[in-house]
């Protein structure tokens, strides 16, 4: 069988013969001797530097300084938009606040600016554009701790002291609601911009000074990590790390993390009869001497695992893609970093796809679904095997056409013969038109027409209509034809106290209205044009003795007389109240 020795990491705390080594963590609240705390948010990766934060803000409303060259600055942050990457490379803040108080202080620059308003004599500093860099992504470390014992790197937009000499500044937007948490230069503000203590989001332009560190001169072994791990009979070789300020050094190996009865180690090869044991590395100096954290030494074995798979596309397992059922071996690698031989039993079944066409009116039902409109629908069901089967529907759907309703006359007047023309718009699509007369006269109609005649030589009534034939069956249109309609006239209000409708029906062409008094004389004589369901004429007797008038009315060869009586107007006086 085959095996692998690796080394899994504990937590240890640093110990000395003599006194306590200077050793520090992200978040790690640190008081200095002028009392000031801190944060720390930055470790270099041996933890032989490092910066802290201040725990509130040094200004929330502060311009970022003089807007003149600033002497000594022109080569130590060069802003180029081409090579953003070279400013966050910039973490030299403590030298640029230097030089940025030096020359404010030459020029008798008095009113606050960024620079100034930091505690510069006791350490304190206004971080650079590089500086800042880590301040915002290793938030999520300093964060906590900085949130318990005083404040939090609110939604303001920070100064860095990373500048160019035309008084352009580097800045960066802690939180929302920026539209990204991502650095951010702001751009070409001019002098008068600088002034102002808001950004662009109408968010503070604010200050947080950072500090350095202070470190010991005790040997530093720093994180001691675990090595790579390897598979098969055979040792591994533990790899020193790197050592700092150290004289000396050396291994120890325990059963016991207490190390009650270490074991001195030279860096020989370690092999499985060292399993579950625990190793450290020591270095001193004339100073002192320290300990690493602690790896426990674990061994894993190789293993074999099965895999049943059931998959009905072909299967990609291991890069490849398999095709047919069958059982395949592979030989990966485990968690621990050692062979495990997977064998996969795998069932390939196979999804159907079918097409089916319809070309039908109106709708078409589908598995209880109702389409109305032509296209592509699928439908997934499931075989026997367990997979897709799946249905492409290409449905054309064919729409009834449109017929218009029968145009011609459909009030005739009674003494009006002739032949008559009926029609409808053509149709498209269509294959037959059939022509049909519930009535008393002849009707005269061909299949392949949308217009028939017919031969009124009759009063009487009837009902025309036509078929329409296409695929999608027939569509029936119909006209009440009346050839009985009647001249006649009525007179109201009748009587009248002066204006009066005269309301003519049954008519065709023009009529001649002519009124008289009851003398025979003309009172007026007007021609109008009529139409058979009705028309309304006004007239007015206003200003006309009252008495018996005659309204005689000719249409064509039909002339009709009525009586209309024109009453006095009423009369008030002191009798009649």
């Amino acid at each position: 069988m085959k095996k692998s020795i690796i080394l899994t990491l504990t937590l240890f705390l640093a110990a000395t013969l003599g006194m306590q080594a200077q050793e520090y963590h992200l978040g790690q609240v640190v008081t200095n001797p002028d009392g000031s705390q801190g944060v720390v948010f930055y470790l270099n990766e041996d933890g032989t530097s490092g910066w802290m934060v201040a725990l509130h803000d040094a200004s929330t409303f502060c311009p970022w300084g003089p807007t003149g060259p600033i002497e000594g600055l022109d080569d130590l942050a060069l802003i180029n938009n081409d090579h953003l990457a070279s400013v966050f490379l910039d973490n030299d803040g403590y030298n640029h606040t230097q030089s940025i108080r030096a020359y404010c202080e030459s020029i008798g620059y008095t009113s606050p600016y960024a620079a100034g308003v930091v505690d510069f004599d006791n350490g304190w500093y206004l971080p650079s554009a590089g500086q800042l860099k880590w301040l915002y992504v290793n938030a999520i470390f300093y964060e906590p701790s900085l949130q318990s014992v005083g404040d939090k790197m609110g939604l303001n937009a920070y100064w860095s002291s990373s500048v160019e000499n035309d008084g352009k500044a580097w800045i960066v937007h802690f939180g929302a609601p920026y539209p990204t948490n991502n650095w951010a230069w702001n751009g070409h503000f001019k002098s008068m911009d600088k002034e102002s203590y808001y950004d662009n989001y109408g968010h503070n332009f604010a200050v947080r000074a950072i500090r350095n560190l202070s470190f010991s001169t005790l040997p530093h072994i720093g994180q001691l990590q675990t090595p790579a791990a390897i598979c098969g009979e055979g040792p591994i070789v533990l790899d020193l790390p790197i050592l700092h300020n150290a004289d000396s050094y050396g291994w120890e190996i325990a059963e016991d993390e207490t190390f009650s009865a270490p074991i001195a180690y030279t860096g020989q090869d370690l092999d499985a009869s060292y399993n579950d044991w625990y190793l450290r590395l020591w270095a001193s100096n004339e100073e002192d001497t320290i300990f690493s954290n602690v790896v426990q030494i674990a061994i894993h074995d190789s293993n074999a695992n099965t895999l049943m798979v059931s998959s009905c596309e072909p299967y990609l397992w291991n890069g490849q893609i398999y095709n047919e059922s069958g059982v395949y071996h592979a030989d990966l690698v485990n968690q621990w970093g050692c062979d495990s031989i997977v064998t996969l039993y795998l069932n390939v079944g196979h999804n159907m796809v079918n097409n089916l066409a319809i070309n039908t009116c109106d709708s078409y039902n589908w598995n209880g679904t109702t389409y109305t409109e032509s296209g592509l629908y699928v439908q997934t069901f499931t075989s026997a095997q367990g997979c897709d089967s799946i249905v492409v529907l290409d449905l054309t759907i064919r729409g009834s056409s449109y017929v218009s309703p029968i145009r011609g006359d459909s009030l005739i007047y009674y003494q009006t013969t002739g032949t008559y023309t009926y029609s409808i718009d053509s149709v498209a699509g269509c294959f037959g038109y059939e022509w049909s007369l519930d009535g008393p006269w002849r009707i005269n109609a061909t299949s392949d027409s949308p217009e028939c005649t017919i031969n009124i030589n009759s009063t009487g009534t009837g009902i025309l209509k036509v078929r329409v034939y296409t695929e999608c069956g027939f569509i029936e249109r119909s006209l009440y034809i009346n050839h009985d309609i009647r001249p006649d006239v009525v007179i109201y209000p009748n009587p009248t106290p002066g204006d009066f409708e005269i309301i003519l029906s049954g008519m065709t062409g023009t009529a001649s209205i002519l009124i008289y008094d009851y003398l025979g004389q003309y009172i007026g004589r007007f021609n109008v044009d009529t139409d058979l369901e009705g028309t309304v004429v006004p007239y007015s007797l206003t200003g006309k003795a009252a008495g018996m008038y005659h309204v005689v009315i000719i249409n064509h060869s039909t002339t009709i007389s009525k009586k209309l009586i024109k009453d006095k107007p009423a009369t008030y006086g002191v009798n009649n109240w």
